[in-house]
């Protein structure tokens, strides 16, 4: 599915100029299990930079990696009721700090709770992945919290419940 093309190949004169590293078919998934194809265009390594091709729509994301541009664009997607069907959105796959630097974000740690003292497998975020596999990113977060805590008991974190911030600063 990773096609490897030249973005003067392309037609569409709406997309962006710079030259396209990868196009990714991937499937988003709604509530009642309707998939539908979108496609990502990945900019080069030295770039933090995709679009997502959704019903002849493109948007252009840009961000510090290539993290940070899909979890915009599953942000996009989910305010309209769809998942991405993607390795990133797994409720288990998460990057380290020092994986995520070292790859531009674009691979990410499958973690398991008794991986026996195995090094977790890697996984390029934009690799497909089946619907029933992926969840929201506040599940995936919550997912991760709920991870950490069960590896370390003495060091846990808890999700922040933004409203009750809120609510202290005024009172």
């Amino acid at each position: 599915m990773d096609n490897r093309f030249d973005q003067d190949s392309y037609s569409d004169s709406s997309v962006s100029q710079p030259k396209w590293a990868e196009e990714v078919g991937l499937q988003t998934v709604d509530s009642d299990g309707l998939l539908r194809s979108v496609t990502v265009y990945i900019g080069p390594p030295s770039t933090a930079l995709i679009t997502l091709l959704d019903d002849g729509s493109l948007t252009e994301i840009s961000g510090s990696d290539y993290l940070d541009c899909l979890i915009q664009a599953r942000r996009q997607l989910e305010r309209d009721g769809r998942l991405l069907c993607c390795q990133g959105a797994r409720p288990d796959v998460h990057p380290s700090g020092q994986l995520r630097q070292f790859t531009n974000g674009r691979q990410a740690y499958v973690h398991f709770l008794d991986a026996g003292g195995e090094a977790p497998e890697t996984v390029d975020i934009f690799d497909p992945a089946p619907p029933e596999d992926v969840v929201s990113l506040d599940d995936q977060r919550a997912a991760i919290i709920r991870a950490w805590n069960t590896r370390h008991p003495g060091n846990q974190i808890w999700p922040i419940n933004q409203s009750r911030i809120v609510k202290a600063h005024r009172s």
